[in-house]
C-alpha cells in the first residue's frame, strides 16, 4: 500500500513538473526594421491559437548587415538571420520568430547527394518564404513573396500559415506528407501553401520536439 501511494505521489509530481515546463514556453516575435504592426498582431494571434504558448512582441531591430547578399539579387540570407536571432534571444524567450518585409534566401541542397541542387546558379541563393531550425530556437518569415497580386485577406492567410509552419519546425516538426497539414512542404510554390488547411494534422500534433535539423 505504501509503495502504491509513493508511486502515485511520484506520478503527480512528474505531471506538475511537466505542466510547469510547458507553461513556461514563450514565443518572441522579433520585427525587423519597419515591419507592419497589424501583420505582427496577426502572427501573434495565430501562434497563440495554434500552439497555446505565450507570445510576446519584442522591440524591432535592424536587419544585420552580415546577412545581406548580392549573390543573385539584393537579399538577406535566412541562415545568417537564424544565427543572429539565436545569439539575440533573451533568457525569457524559448522560441524566436523574425519577421521581415525584405527578400530572404538560402542554399538548396539535393537530399540524396548533399550537393547544391541543379542548376547550381539557381539554387545557390534561392528566394524563400521562411526558414526554421528544426528542434532549434529560431525561425524567420518574409512577406516579400506573399503580397504579389493577391487580396489583403489572402496575404494574411499566407502569412499566418507560413509563420505557423516555421514555428512548427522549431518545435521539432519535419515536413508532413499530408497535403492539408500546415507542415506540408511548399515545394517551391505558394500554391501549396494556399491549399493547406492552415492547421496541424493529428500526426504532427504528437510529433512536436523531434530531432534538430534545418528546413524551409
Amino acid at each position: 500500500m505504501k509503495l502504491i501511494v509513493a508511486l502515485l505521489l511520484l506520478s503527480l509530481c512528474f505531471s506538475c513538473q511537466q505542466s510547469k515546463t510547458d507553461s513556461k514556453t514563450t514565443i518572441g516575435i522579433l520585427p525587423y526594421s519597419n515591419f507592419n504592426r497589424t501583420e505582427i498582431d496577426s502572427v501573434k494571434r495565430v501562434l497563440e491559437l495554434t500552439y497555446g504558448f505565450e507570445v510576446i512582441i519584442l522591440n524591432p531591430v535592424d536587419l544585420p548587415k552580415q546577412a545581406f547578399t548580392t549573390i543573385r539579387s539584393s537579399r538577406y540570407r535566412a541562415d545568417s538571420l537564424l544565427r543572429f536571432e539565436s545569439r539575440f534571444i533573451p533568457d525569457s524567450i524559448s522560441i524566436i520568430i523574425g519577421l521581415t518585409n525584405k527578400d530572404i534566401s538560402t542554399t538548396k541542397y539535393d537530399s540524396k547527394t548533399g550537393e547544391i541542387k541543379s542548376p547550381k546558379n539557381r539554387y545557390v541563393d534561392w528566394g524563400i518564404f521562411g526558414l526554421g531550425q528544426v528542434g532549434g530556437t529560431s525561425c524567420v518569415v518574409s512577406t516579400y513573396r506573399l503580397k504579389a497580386k493577391v487580396s489583403k485577406s489572402k496575404f494574411y492567410t499566407r502569412l499566418k500559415r507560413i509563420a505557423t509552419h516555421e514555428v512548427g519546425h522549431v518545435l521539432g516538426l519535419p515536413h508532413c506528407l499530408s497535403l492539408k497539414c500546415v507542415m506540408n512542404d511548399a515545394n517551391e510554390s505558394i500554391k501549396t501553401i494556399d491549399k493547406s488547411s492552415g492547421k496541424l494534422c493529428e500526426i504532427c500534433k504528437v510529433r512536436i520536439n523531434s530531432s534538430p535539423s534545418t528546413h524551409q
